[in-house]
This record gives structure tokens, sequence and C-alpha cells, in this order.
């Protein structure tokens, strides 16, 4: 019963802590505030995430959590062909992106003005980029790169094209939502990798 009234806490705070993050941004972000919102106090604020800065952490985490990002480019790494698996790991990411746009918006202007929360999003970047490596390797074993691209330079391409300010930038313009994006994407892709 304890451990439920803690997640209900802690999930109850991070509800707070996206409302007031959308509505005034990371820096007039006040942890009295969310406590208020949250119905809690500032010290269970500080019991749960340490700091301000672990507050936005945890928001980032819960966006991966929510999304279910892992799990799915877990799964799509076990698909055995690997131009379906490329193909599933770039669905993925559109939709880990529509997960919650406004808050993706906020966290990737703050990290490119502010070294601590740059902190945040590097953290998970470099993951992203780490699994879009593997996927590319594996393409690259099965003789999948178009010429000149070697598998740095394929990951580096994809890693771009499928980041969230691409991804959202395209969206935007095309008047969609991102969940769908990656019918777009891949045959912007089929430039560096083989797909059909």
């Amino acid at each position: 019963m304890r451990a439920e009234g803690v997640r209900r806490t802690r999930s109850g705070i991070l509800a707070a802590a996206r409302r007031h993050l959308i509505e005034t941004g990371y820096h007039r972000l006040s942890l009295e505030d969310v406590a208020a919102d949250a119905g809690v106090t500032r010290v269970t604020i500080y019991r749960h995430f340490d700091s301000k800065l672990g507050l936005l952490d945890a928001v980032a985490e819960d966006l991966a959590q929510r999304s279910g990002l892992v799990a799915g480019v877990r799964d799509a790494a076990e698909v055995a062909d690997p131009v379906a698996a490329f193909t599933a790991m770039v669905e993925w990411l559109c939709r880990f992106w529509d997960t919650d746009l406004e808050v993706f918006r906020r966290l990737i202007s703050l990290a490119a003005v502010d070294p601590e929360a740059q902190q945040v999003t590097a953290a998970r970047e470099h993951w992203r980029y780490e699994q879009i490596g593997m996927f590319v390797r594996r393409l690259a074993q099965a003789d999948r790169l178009r010429p000149p691209f070697d598998a740095r330079h394929a990951t580096a391409v994809v890693g771009t094209v499928t980041s969230f300010p691409s991804c959202d930038e395209i969206a935007t313009r095309l008047q969609t939502d991102l969940t769908g994006l990656h019918q777009t994407l891949l045959p912007l892709l089929s430039s560096v990798v083989r797909l059909d």
C-alpha cells in the first residue's frame, strides 16, 4: 500500500512539474508552486528528486517510460531482418517524440542555453545515437549502406534526421503529427540506407 502511495505522489509531482515547465519554463519553475500544485511539501519534492535539476531529469525519464521507447527499441533490435529492424526503430523514435511535444520543445530549447539542463538531454541523446549505431552496423554488415556512407557517417545522418528538432520541424511544416512521420523520413533515409 505504501509503495502505491509513493508512486501516486511521484506521479502527481511529475504532472505538476510538467505543467509548470510548459507554463513558466525551467528558470522560473518554482518548487514551491510545483509542490502546492501537487499537494505536497517542497521537502517531499527534494526527498523524491534531490534538486530542481533532478526533477527535470525525472520529467525527461517519465517521457521515455510513458512512450515505451526502451522496450520498443529493444523489440525492434530483435527483428531478424536488419531493414525491418531499422524501419521499426525509426518508427519508435517518431512515436517517442510525439509523447509530449510541449515538454520536448522546452527540454530541447533549454538544453541549448543551459549547461545543467544540457546534461539531462545529453545522456539520453548519447543512448539514442548508440541505438541508432547498432541498427546501422547491422545494415552495414548486410551491405545495405549506400556509398559513400560508412557506419559512422550513416549513424550521424540518421541521428540528425530522426532528432526531435528535425522531426518537429518537418511535422510542423507538413501540419502532421509525429507518430506517422516515419513514412516521410524513411524515403529520405533511403539515400543513406538501401531499404528496398
